[in-house]
C-alpha cells in the first residue's frame, strides 16, 4: 500500500488526507499543534464553559468542494442549510432590511430581491440590477488589474449601493478593502454566487462548533480508515534525493517510509522548513485580522440567525441562542487595541444599531486572528503556485496556492482535492 504525509491539518490537510485515505491510500497527519482545525476551530471558554469558535465562519451553496468534503466524513448533518438566499441587513435602530429570493424562477428570483432591497433607492436598485445583468459577460481579462473600488466605480456603482452592499459582500468574501482587493478574482467570486442556480447564494452555517462540526467527523473518519494523526508533531528539514523528497526531520524522529507528501500549511510556516524549495519566489502576502467579539447576554432577544449591518464599522452578528458573535472584517486596524477599547467601539455600533448597552452584557471575549487571510489584491494572483511542483512526490495544497479563489474554506478544500487527486491519477498511470 503506498503512503502519504500530509503536513498540517486544517481544512486543505483534512480534505486530502480523507479523499487518500477513501482511495486506499495510507495516510499518516502531522499537525504542530494539539489541535486540528488550523484556524478554523472551537474551543472551551474558562469564564461560561460554552463552546465558542476561534472566528466566525460561513459557507455558502456554492462550495461544492466544500460540500462534497462534509459528503466523504458524513458530516452533512452538522451544517445549517437556507433553503434559498437571505440576509437580514440592518440599518440603526433595528431597522431591517432584507434581501431574499423566492426558492423558484431562478434567476427572475433574483432581479425582484434586487427590486424590492429597501436600503438603497429605486433608481440605485436599477443600477444594481444592470450591474448583475452584464455580470455574466465581463471576462476575468476586462477587469484584470483593477481593484474591486475601480470595477464598480466603471460600473456606476455609487456610493449608497457600495455601502449598502457591495463592501458588505466584500467583507464577507473577501475579508478585505474594496479599495486593496482584485477586481478578477471579485468577479470569479460573483459568478460563482450569483450565477450557479437557486442554492449557490444561499448561506450555510455550522451547527456546532467548528471543531465538534468537522473536525471530530474527520478524525473520526481517518481512524476507521487506518491513518494515523500525529499532534505537537512539526516538520523541521525536508531532504531530497532525485528531484524526489526521500526524508522529513520533525521534532520528534525521521521519517523515510512514505511515497508521496502533501504540505497544507502556510506560505510562512513551509519557509520555515528547513531546505525546502522556495515553491512561490517573490510572493509576500499582505493579511487581514478577522477580530471575533463573543458577547453573553442577559437577554437575547435576536431572532435571526445572523445580521449584516449598513454603514457600520460592525459587519456581522451571528445568532448562537447562549451568546452572540460579532465581527469585524479587515479588522487590522483594531489588532493592537486592548480588548476594553474594542468592546468600547462595540458597544457604540450595538447601541447605534439594536439598543443594547453595556449593562446587556454578563460576559465578552475577544478573539483576535492576526493572518486570518491575504488581500487578495492585483500583485499576488499570479505568483501564488500551482499544487504540483519541481519535487516530483511533493504537493501543495492550502488556501494561497492557486486555486482561482480566495482565501476561503472553499479555497482551501478545493487545494486539498486537487492535490489527492494528483496522486491518485499518477498512482493509476504508473
Amino acid at each position: 500500500m503506498k503512503k502519504c504525509i500530509v503536513i498540517g491539518g486544517g481544512f486543505a490537510g483534512l480534505t486530502s488526507a480523507a479523499y487518500l485515505s477513501k482511495s486506499g491510500i495510507k495516510v499518516e497527519l502531522l499537525e504542530a499543534s494539539p489541535k486540528l482545525g488550523g484556524r478554523a476551530y472551537s474551543f472551551t471558554d474558562n469564564d461560561t464553559g460554552d463552546i465558542i469558535d476561534n472566528g466566525q465562519h460561513i459557507m455558502m451553496g456554492c462550495y461544492k468542494d466544500t460540500l462534497k468534503f462534509f459528503k466523504i466524513i458524513k458530516g452533512e448533518e452538522n451544517l445549517i442549510y437556507q433553503k434559498r438566499m437571505k440576509v437580514n441587513f440592518l440599518k440603526e435602530n433595528f431597522n431591517l432590511v432584507p434581501l431574499v429570493t423566492s426558492s423558484k424562477l431562478y434567476p427572475f428570483n433574483l432581479i425582484l430581491a434586487v427590486l424590492n432591497y429597501k436600503a438603497i433607492s429605486i433608481s440605485n436598485r436599477l443600477s444594481l440590477l444592470k450591474f448583475f445583468i452584464k455580470l455574466p459577460f465581463i471576462s476575468s481579462k476586462k477587469v484584470k488589474n483593477l481593484t474591486v473600488y475601480e470595477w464598480l466605480k466603471e460600473e456606476k456603482q455609487n456610493e449608497q449601493i457600495r455601502r449598502a452592499f457591495w463592501e458588505i459582500l466584500a467583507a464577507g468574501a473577501l475579508n478585505t478593502n474594496i479599495n486593496k482587493a482584485s477586481a478578477e478574482i471579485f468577479n470569479i467570486i460573483l459568478k460563482k454566487i450569483f450565477l450557479n442556480g437557486n442554492s449557490s447564494a444561499a448561506i450555510i452555517l455550522p451547527k456546532y462548533g467548528l471543531s465538534e462540526t468537522y473536525c471530530e467527523e474527520t478524525k473520526m473518519f481517518l481512524e476507521k480508515y487506518g491513518a494515523k494523526i500525529n499532534f505537537q508533531e512539526r516538520a523541521l528539514e525536508f531532504k531530497y534525493n532525485d528531484e524526489r523528497l526521500f526524508e522529513i526531520v520533525t521534532n520528534k524522529r525521521v521519517i523515510s517510509d512514505f511515497d508521496f507528501v502533501v504540505s497544507s500549511i502556510p506560505l510562512f510556516a513551509l519557509r520555515n522548513i528547513k531546505s525546502v524549495i522556495d515553491f512561490a519566489p517573490g510572493l509576500e502576502f499582505d493579511y487581514s485580522a478577522i477580530l471575533s467579539v463573543h458577547l453573553w447576554l442577559k437577554e437575547n432577544n435576536f431572532k435571526d440567525l445572523f445580521y449584516g449591518l449598513i454603514n457600520s464599522k460592525l459587519h456581522w452578528i451571528f445568532n448562537h441562542d447562549n451568546h452572540i458573535t460579532l465581527v469585524i472584517s479587515d479588522a487590522n486596524e483594531y489588532i493592537e487595541m486592548t480588548k476594553e477599547e474594542i468592546l468600547d467601539i462595540i458597544i457604540i455600533e450595538l447601541v447605534r444599531f439594536t439598543g443594547l448597552k453595556k449593562e446587556d452584557i454578563i460576559s465578552y471575549k475577544v478573539i483576535k486572528e492576526k493572518r486570518s487571510t491575504f488581500i487578495p489584491s492585483n500583485k499576488i494572483l499570479d505568483k501564488r503556485p500551482d499544487t504540483k511542483t519541481s519535487i516530483k512526490n511533493f504537493f501543495l495544497a492550502g488556501d494561497w496556492v492557486n486555486t482561482g479563489l480566495p482565501s476561503t474554506i472553499e479555497s482551501a478544500v478545493k487545494s486539498g482535492f486537487t492535490a489527492a487527486d494528483l496522486i491518485i491519477n499518477e498512482l493509476e498511470n504508473n
